[in-house]
């Protein structure tokens, strides 16, 4: 599997202890992709990845279900951890609560504990797709028998970042494992079913979050194909926020311009009396909130991609009433980007 291109790592901070000359680098523990902790449940019938970061050069064996995978991570010319994956070879259906072993050269070895092997789903939207169990109706359908042992149905979320400005990797992932209430009911209720059909281990992501909007779910690459406006015009916002850009030049800059000309048109209103007039303080960009185009992908999506799922499922729209045919639009992007993504 390529490594997805809107997978995109941005460096936040730098332990001093590294800058120090004669400093030792400290041994940190194998650092993993934010699903792959305990009570995870991988999927069935298809190639899973596995991945993570280590030091350049450093090789990285992953071991579960009799498969013992290698990678090593690839020099990022600057010394800074490099992602690394491997794909193990499609897996069978389990309820046997397995290990995963993951060793890297240097001797730091990471189990993960009580791994299923089943069907993996995403859930993504806003409150109604958010809103627990316990909550709802779905409460009368948790008491769900244990299979050998085991909790049939577990979920996952990122747990410690809620928008971004620009796509993560880097995450700290959770999977419940039988406490039913604290999952979405939605994802809850579907998984059941999933359940009661297949009869294997269901697990779900659930990337959902109250009062977002669609577009703060689409990741910038799929609002690229877009040809109509409304799409254009997004994409146009995305590219003014990204320094890069040339687009972001040419923004910022007239933004800059007007608020000067303001404030000197001020001056003279000033000394004839006169009031001064409101600065506009809309910057360009999706600048606009943290639930704003690819906000909510980038901080609670992004970091669980190129986990294996088998789909999605989406349920959201109060946050876009009235948007009639660009929800249409929004779909496409949305899908598309997905897409891609998961390769």
């Amino acid at each position: 599997m390529k490594a997805p291109a809107c997978l995109i790592a941005f460096v936040l901070s730098v332990s001093t202890s590294l800058l120090a000359e004669d400093a030792e680098a400290p041994k940190p523990a194998v650092e993993l992709g934010a699903p792959f902790i305990d009570n995870a449940v991988l999927l069935r019938g298809m190639k899973v990845p596995v991945g993570g970061w280590a030091k350049p050069g450093e090789k990285v064996t992953v071991e579960f279900g009799g498969q013992k995978k290698t990678s090593t991570a690839p020099s990022t010319g600057s010394g800074q951890a490099a992602r690394w994956m491997v794909e193990l070879d499609p897996l069978e259906a389990s309820f046997e609560p397995r290990e995963m072993v993951i060793t890297e050269s240097r001797g730091d070895t990471r189990t993960l504990k009580n791994i299923l092997v089943g069907e993996v789903w995403m859930a993504s939207g806003q409150s109604n797709m958010q809103w627990n169990v316990s909550k709802s109706a779905a409460r009368t359908l948790i008491d769900v028998p244990q299979k050998n042992g085991v909790n049939p149905i577990r979920e996952c979320k990122v747990t410690d970042y809620f928008a971004t400005l620009h796509p993560i990797e880097h995450a700290t992932g959770e999977w419940s494992d039988g406490d039913y209430g604290t999952y979405s009911a939605i994802a809850f209720s579907f998984a059941l079913k999933l359940y009661e059909e297949l009869g294997v281990p269901i697990g779900i992501l659930n990337c959902s979050f109250s009062q977002t909007s669609i577009e703060a779910w689409t990741p910038r690459n799929g609002f690229v194909g877009g040809e109509e406006e409304y799409t254009k015009e997004v994409y146009q916002k995305i590219l003014q926020t990204d320094p890069t850009t040339a687009e972001h030049k040419e923004a910022w800059e007239a933004f800059y311009a007007a608020t000067e000309q303001t404030l000197k048109e001020n001056a003279e209103r000033v000394k004839k009396g006169e009031p001064a007039v409101e600065v506009s303080t809309k910057v360009p960009g999706n600048f606009q909130g943290n639930r704003d185009a690819s906000w909510l992908f980038n901080a609670r999506l992004n970091p669980v991609i190129p986990y294996a799922i088998k789909g999605a499922i989406w349920n959201q729209g109060y946050a876009n009433m009235g948007g009639g045919f660009k929800y249409y639009q929004n779909l496409h992007s949305m899908i598309r980007g997905w897409r891609e993504c998961w390769d």
